[in-house]
């Protein structure tokens, strides 16, 4: 970041260069893209004055601050004014982004997703009863049988065992079985 520096009745001194530059470089974190930032210091008869803006891509935050007796004092002012205004539009960025961010709904949406999860949640479970034919036929045909069909299972009876048996996808591909005793 670029720090100029202007006095007007005074002159500015390495301590006070040493000082702005610390307070400055804190407010990075606020709002990391500021280019420059300009400060004028002012001794008007018995009243100092700092005039602090920053200047940076979509953002110009200008603070003043203004001390009797102390120099020091008139800069923090004018600094804290500055953290202020770069608080609030670090927050209006972040608020920004949650409500118009790419998982961001419109109200409406939001309102009905709800509703469904409410009514969702308030629902029993159900059970669907399918009866089918069980057929009697061996692993290898029911494994072939259950890849030429859409089902994620088939239950067949085991022709080698005559037991009701249960042939299943597995999600790397393979198939799984499950057999009574």
């Amino acid at each position: 970041m670029d720090i100029r520096y202007s006095g007007k009745n005074i002159r500015v001194t390495k301590a006070v260069k040493d000082h702005l530059e610390e307070r400055i470089g804190k407010l990075d974190k606020y709002a990391p893209r500021i280019v420059e930032s300009h400060i004028v210091l002012k001794k008007e008869k018995y009243l100092y004055v700092v005039q602090v803006t920053l200047l940076g891509k979509d953002l110009k935050v200008y603070g003043e601050g203004s001390e009797k007796d102390n120099l020091y004092a008139a800069i923090e002012a004018a600094v804290l004014k500055v953290e202020k205004q770069l608080k609030r539009y670090r927050d209006k960025i972040k608020d920004h982004r949650k409500e118009h961010g790419d998982g961001a709904l419109p109200p409406k949406i939001k309102a009905a997703a709800r509703i469904m999860k409410e009514t969702l949640a308030s629902r029993k479970p159900s059970i669907i009863e399918v009866s089918s034919d069980v057929k009697p036929m061996s692993v290898e045909e029911a494994s072939l049988q259950l890849e030429l069909g859409r089902d994620t299972f088939l239950v067949f009876s085991n022709a080698a065992t005559r037991k009701p048996t249960v042939i299943f996808k597995l999600d790397d591909g393979n198939h799984g079985l499950i057999s009574a005793k």
